[in-house]
């Protein structure tokens, strides 16, 4: 359910800004043909936009709002879907200061998502029940409007149908029908006829149509309703052209249409035609014709809509485990490409090495500076007891940034190498996408104060940075601040195992439980030799984690038993 009201509120943005730039650029242009397909491609548009999926690096500014719709509507309820187990919750010290900042247990946040939950159904609900409604009364139009036709005779008028209708009514056109009252028939045929016949030659019924469905699914939006407006004065304008392209006076044809709107006041409300509607079709018949070059304003979409699908766009996770198994397994280290996560890491672990000089181990002698780096299960962060908000790189390689350069500069006043040591630790509910984000934003900003500290000594070389500037980051195990987040093994995961063994013939596991996995390659080792076997692994976008981990701890253990 979420989903779907997700994908309906980026549509509705989409016809919302639709809306405006039609208003703004196109309304009162002459060319009618160009506006009417205008209208109908860019409705399409908006409903196919949401559908695109592009991918970026990392998450914006222009994104987050997008995010955050999306994580309430979304996240939530896949959360709760993969909920299983009910093992004893853990709940570290990080994690208490996390949820301190943000004022709830973890009961509380589960009984928030719960919550979250029940109110998306409730706004399912309300939709579906108002597009049923949009949906009742236009069925109802339509009944009688064929029972109308249905109950008079009709005579052929060329390749359409001609009904003379003894009822006052307003004269219209639908399909292949026209249907003309006695008194239209009896006074102005000619012109009242052409006009409906200029609808049915432009297949104006098909537009009313898919407009019709845009307002169903859309009927909460005021954009969409404006949209079938401006369609239909377009109509208007377009069969009030081909009226007088056809040798109808134009003079006699407008005093025509103020007649029909001044007449009877009854019949002007039933017919819908009220003034200003009356002023804009003769202010369109005397307007001079606009120039082809204005159809050059259809390139403004271009931008708009990229800038669109990039506010849509999510971070590219892809990932792919270079090294999932140990050497005991004799696997091919170098045969797999790492993933953007694992570079990361390794990238850390490279940097502590150097300053520590290849030990494992602190060297208490060494002064250090040390701080953490937390990310909870919502993805907000805490760096150094300061919290900062989900996906808010920006503020992440500011504060970072500060931090460096602070113990840089502490380090050069007391002229001695301070080593900064950064212990990240985070949820097994967490957003691979977020933490990969993150650590990338770590290590931009890491490599920024280097570049800066070089510059100011007029270069120097990377190992004297690494002395100026020591760095040791820590990986701790993802924490457990909630049951819900222990990956059952009999739950279905959004991941893709491919096998690739060596002088053998690659092996694809879609969509398998933990238990499914372990099986399926413990088959595959028997069968195939894990002598030279390399391992890639995919997962979908916004995995947790404690997925990320369960499964590369599976693929470890089974391939390395011997």
């Amino acid at each position: 359910m979420g989903t779907i009201l997700f994908y309906i509120f980026e549509s509705t943005l989409c016809l919302t800004i639709l809306y405006f730039l039609f208003r703004l650029f196109f309304r009162k242009d002459t060319l009618f043909r160009t506006n009417r397909f205008l209208l109908l491609a860019g409705t399409m548009a908006c409903t196919l936009l949401p559908l695109l999926q592009i991918d970026v690096p990392q998450y914006t500014t222009l994104q987050l709002p997008i995010t955050t719709v999306r994580h309430l509507l979304t996240e939530k309820e896949i959360d709760v879907q993969r909920e299983g187990g009910t093992g004893e919750k853990h709940l570290s010290e990080e994690a208490r200061l996390l949820m301190a900042e943000k004022g709830e247990g973890i009961e509380g946040d589960r009984t928030n998502v719960i919550h979250t939950i029940s109110v998306i159904w409730l706004l399912g609900g309300c939709y579906f029940i108002g597009a049923l409604i949009v949906l009742a009364f236009l069925l109802l139009s339509t009944i009688r409007m064929r029972r109308l036709i249905r109950s008079y005779p009709a005579c052929n008028y060329g390749k359409y149908k001609l009904v003379i209708c003894p009822e006052k009514i307003v004269s219209f056109s639908w399909g292949h029908t026209i249907v003309l009252s006695q008194e239209d028939y009896e006074r102005n045929p000619g012109e009242i006829l052409l006009h409906e016949q200029m609808h049915l030659q432009h297949r104006h019924t098909l537009d009313l149509l898919w407009m019709e469905c845009i307002v169903i699914f859309h009927w909460f939006n005021p954009a969409a309703w404006l949209l079938m407006r401006e369609l239909r004065e377009v109509h208007e304008y377009e069969a009030d052209n081909g009226v007088i392209n056809n040798g109808i006076d134009a003079t006699e044809y407008q005093l025509l249409l103020v007649k029909k709107s001044v007449g009877a006041r009854l019949y002007s409300m039933a017919c819908g035609f009220n003034h200003s509607k009356l002023k804009n079709r003769i202010t369109m018949m005397l307007k001079r014709r606009t120039n082809n070059w204005a159809r050059l304003k259809l390139l403004l979409f271009v931008p708009v809509a990229a800038g669109t699908l990039y506010a849509f766009a999510r971070p590219e996770v892809k990932k792919t485990v270079g090294q999932a198994i140990n050497a005991s397994a004799s696997v091919k280290q170098n045969s797999v490409q790492e993933s953007e996560l694992q570079q990361l890491e390794a990238f850390f672990t490279r940097k502590a090495n150097d300053a520590m000089g290849g030990k494992k181990e602190y060297r208490p002698e060494k002064p250090m500076r040390t701080c953490s780096f937390f990310v909870n299960m919502n993805n907000k962060m805490m760096l150094d007891q300061e919290l900062i908000k989900e996906y808010d790189v920006e503020t992440l390689s500011s504060r970072f940034t500060n931090l460096l350069m602070k113990s840089y500069k502490e380090a050069v006043k007391k002229d001695e190498n301070l080593l900064l040591v950064l212990s990240v630790i985070y949820d097994r509910g967490s957003s691979s996408t977020a933490i990969t984000s993150y650590l990338r934003t770590i290590k931009e900003a890491y490599l920024q104060v280097r570049g800066e500290i070089s510059g100011e000594l007029g270069g120097v070389s990377e190992a004297r940075l690494d002395s100026l500037l020591p760095i040791f980051v820590s990986f701790g195990e993802p924490k457990i601040y909630s049951s819900k987040y222990k990956t059952a093994s009999d739950i279905f995961l959004p991941i893709e195992v491919s096998l690739y063994p060596k002088g053998g013939t690659s092996s694809v596991i879609k969509n398998p439980s933990l238990q499914e996995l372990e099986l399926k390659l413990k088959d595959y080792r028997t069968v195939a030799n894990s002598d030279g076997l390399s391992v890639g692994l995919k997962f979908d976008k916004d995995v947790t984690m404690g997925i990320v981990e369960d499964v590369k701890e599976v693929i470890r253990t089974t391939l390395s038993h011997k």
